[in-house]
């Protein structure tokens, strides 16, 4: 297995974890336990889920995209 592959498999699995809290969060389960164990704010938490589903999805872009990783 290449770099690479491991590279998208780990940023995969960051992207699928943080979608599925946040449209869980969205859908309406609980999340007070996730807010107090990040002290913030549902507005924050939110924020930041976002942030890190952008993020990953930007990053497996570029690693999928870029030809001189093996």
């Amino acid at each position: 297995m290449t770099s690479k592959m491991i590279a998208l498999k780990i940023l995969d699995g960051i992207f699928i974890s943080a979608t599925i809290v946040l449209l869980g969060i969205v859908a309406g389960a609980p999340a007070d336990w996730l807010l107090a164990l990040f002290a913030m704010s549902m507005r924050e938490f939110q924020a930041s889920a976002l942030f890190v589903i952008f993020g990953s999805l930007l990053l497996i872009h570029a690693i999928a995209t870029c030809d001189s990783a093996p």
